[in-house]
Order: C-alpha cells, then structure tokens, then sequence
C-alpha cells in the first residue's frame, strides 16, 4: 500500500479503502471457510473448479481466481494431498490434466459454500439494490482499468 504523497491524495483514501475491504473479506472469509477444513484460497480453487466447463485445467482455474498457474499448482499439491482435489491425466495430451473434487472435497466444500454466501449476503445486506449494482459496476471498472494496466506491463493479465 502506497504512502501519503503530494497529488495524490484523492486517490489514497478510495484505494486505501478498497485494499483494505478486499483483506478484511479476505479474512472473513478465511474465517468461516476454516470451520471446514479448508482455507479461503482452497475454497476459491474448489469454487472455480465447480463453475468451469469440463475438463478443468489449472490453467482455467487461474483465469477465473487471477491467479498464476504456478501459484495455483502449489495451491493444488497441497490439496491433493489432503484429498480435497484430484489430478486426472486423461486428456488427449497426456501432459495435461484435469481436476476433479472427490467425495472430501464435496463434503468439505457445501456447507462452506453455503457459508460464504451468508457471510456476503450479510455483509451486503446493508446496500439496496441500486447501491448494490452501483458497486459492481465500479468494481468492474476499477478491475477492467487494473487488468488494462497490468497487460500494458507485461503482455498479461492476471496475477
């Protein structure tokens, strides 16, 4: 987080609010999450892992949660590990592969699905509709905008 320079002031306190909204989410999320077993990361690989077409490839889940695909790998071994996703080789190409949530990653993901989604309905509940859409809509600006910038950086989007 940047420190309080001259000419920037009016662009400190919203992102400043938004860095630290983002981590506190993070952390609410970490929170209930835990009362499964899992971690708020393990938790986003599973719920992208649910919302993908298959097969879903690590690299598709990296898209989804703005992650590199080494970050999700390392992300991914652990849970293997811990019997909370599976890697299948049987794609055309052999190096490839696909994940699959078996019967712990199930168990462990519904109720922690249905958690989270009480959590940020609570947490919204406070916002009308009209403020709800005005929220997204400038998230999704501020997200585009960030995405444009990190493209013009490296070539890439994504973390």
């Amino acid at each position: 987080m940047p420190g309080k320079t001259e000419g920037n002031s009016s662009h400190l306190r919203p992102y400043t609010l938004l860095y630290r909204t983002r981590d506190l989410l993070f952390r609410c999320e970490d929170r209930v999450v835990g009362k499964f077993g899992l971690t708020a990361e393990q938790y986003s690989v599973l719920a992208a892992i649910k919302s993908l077409e298959h097969p879903v490839r690590p690299t598709d889940v990296g898209r989804l949660v703005d992650h590199k695909v080494n970050t999700v790998s390392m992300i991914v071994d652990r849970m293997v590990k811990a019997d909370l996703v599976d890697r299948v080789r049987d794609l055309p190409d052999r190096r490839e592969v696909r994940l699959i949530i078996p019967p712990k990653g199930e168990k462990a993901f519904k109720p922690a699905d249905a958690a989270v989604s009480k959590l940020m309905k609570e947490i919204l509940s406070s916002l009308s509709a009209k403020d709800m859409d005005t929220l997204t809509g400038l998230l999704e600006t501020i997200r585009e905008r960030a995405n444009r910038q990190l493209s013009a950086g490296n070539g890439r989007s994504g973390r």
